[in-house]
């Protein structure tokens, strides 16, 4: 469901995929071949929303927009997961169930499941835990298999609407 919220309607580009199950209100503004799956709650009541290209909203995530919220081109956000006013890198994985609150978390990152994040996150890192702290630096086949994993997901999702998925 697509709402209006304070005179401020969702842009969903042509080529990206929700769920009709998704509520999506307010400023919110859902770029190219992204997907945005069932039960998925993004709310941009106060400052606005960007999901860029190929980002993977699975789920029942919810991303909540107190300031702005950037969730980075090829990025997923899991199961379960909630984003709160929070800036996501490109190519990051939030672990499913994990909440990450007003921080910046650096491209190519994963993000534990069930971690809670309230300290920005370093490029190609590796957080878990409650708090979440860094356990380590990604290693290059680690990044690609998020990569891979991001377009399996656009895959996935293709097959909802019968179409094909190219990330630049």
């Amino acid at each position: 469901m697509i709402r209006e919220f304070k005179g401020k309607k969702p842009f969903i580009h042509d080529t990206a995929i929700v769920d009709e199950s998704a509520i999506i209100m307010g400023n919110v503004f859902v770029g190219k071949n992204a997907s945005i799956w069932p039960d998925v709650l993004i709310r941009a009541d106060d400052e606005p929303v960007f999901i860029e290209e190929g980002a993977c909203i699975m789920d029942k995530a919810f991303i909540e927009a107190p300031s702005e919220v950037f969730i980075g081109k090829g990025s997923v956000i899991s199961h379960g997961a909630t984003v709160h006013g929070s800036r996501i890198g490109e190519n990051v994985m939030v672990g499913i169930g994990a909440i990450v609150l007003e921080v910046e978390v650096g491209k190519n990152s994963i993000i534990g499941a069930g971690s809670v994040v309230n300290k920005n996150v370093d490029e190609n890192s590796f957080f878990a835990g409650v708090p979440a702290k860094k356990i380590r630096e990604l290693k290059e086949e680690e990044i690609k298999r998020t990569k891979q994993i991001a377009r399996e997901i656009m895959e996935k999702a293709s097959h909802l609407k019968n179409i094909k998925f190219k990330m630049d």
